[in-house]
């Protein structure tokens, strides 16, 4: 499947929504096809997953197993781009091919609808940079 694919140039907070509400998480933002994703890593309990979200509604997409010595591995954000782009923008993709653009779009609003009702409206994404000065 051929898309257009836009990696941000740097990483950001994004919000994340959760059944306890907006949660901040720090990742890497991918467009694919005019829909923004988040990707981060993501830890629970002893387990560690590469979490991908949808930014506008914060509605979680996917959640990827990834083991520690993989992890590791990713320590520059260089690296980190090039595995997402190998194993984890892939099954992305292939999410929108199965679900169809627009059935995919008309989910995000749903998810978008839901959160403002139930959480408020989404905060403001931030620059990872400007969030540490």
């Amino acid at each position: 499947m051929t898309s257009a694919i836009k990696i941000s140039e740097k990483d950001k907070v994004f919000q994340i929504a959760t059944e306890a509400g907006w949660v901040e998480q720090t990742g890497m933002q991918v467009t694919i096809d005019g829909i923004d994703f988040a990707i981060y890593p993501f830890h629970a309990k002893s387990n560690v997953f590469i979490q991908v979200s949808e930014v506008g509604s914060g509605a979680g997409m996917l959640t990827i197993p990834i083991d520690l010595l993989n992890l590791f591995a990713l320590d520059t954000r260089d690296k980190a781009i090039e595995y997402y782009k190998d194993n984890v923008i892939p099954l992305i993709q292939k999410k929108i091919e199965v679900n169809g653009l627009d059935k995919f779009r008309k989910e995000v609003e749903k998810a978008k609808k839901y959160m403002v009702e139930t959480h408020g409206e989404r905060p403001q994404i931030k620059n990872f940079e400007e969030e540490n000065k």
